[in-house]
């Protein structure tokens, strides 16, 4: 998990460099790469996409976050295999953070951010 976050933080360095996020080639040229591997409703358009990296262009990789959603450890399902049990709880308060754009002190809050 770690590790993904350390690759995604990487990704992101790049992605929102003045460099890329300054140019509209380069931002056409990302959205059209990268958007055939994500899901979106069917509404989105890539242009809305352009326009949102083109919005982040004073953002930078060291601005964002990363964080693991709350667990409440681990357990066993009925077949027997190992999983992790998600804490709804804390994901529902997450949940709302983000909805009241209080996300940033709702991590200070609970020694994720």
């Amino acid at each position: 998990m770690k590790n993904q976050q350390i690759f995604l933080k990487a990704v992101l360095n790049k992605v929102l460099s003045p460099s890329t996020l300054t140019n509209p080639v380069k931002v056409m040229d990302l959205v059209d790469k990268v958007s055939p591997y994500v899901s979106v409703d069917s509404g989105l358009k890539s242009s809305t996409l352009g326009a949102l990296a083109l919005s982040l262009k004073s953002v930078r990789g060291s601005d964002v976050i990363s964080f693991t959603l709350p667990t409440l450890g681990t357990g066993t399902s009925a077949d027997g295999q190992s999983i992790v049990l998600r804490d709804d709880a804390a994901i529902a308060a997450i949940s709302t953070a983000l909805s009241e754009d209080t996300l940033g002190a709702y991590l200070k809050s609970a020694g994720l951010g």
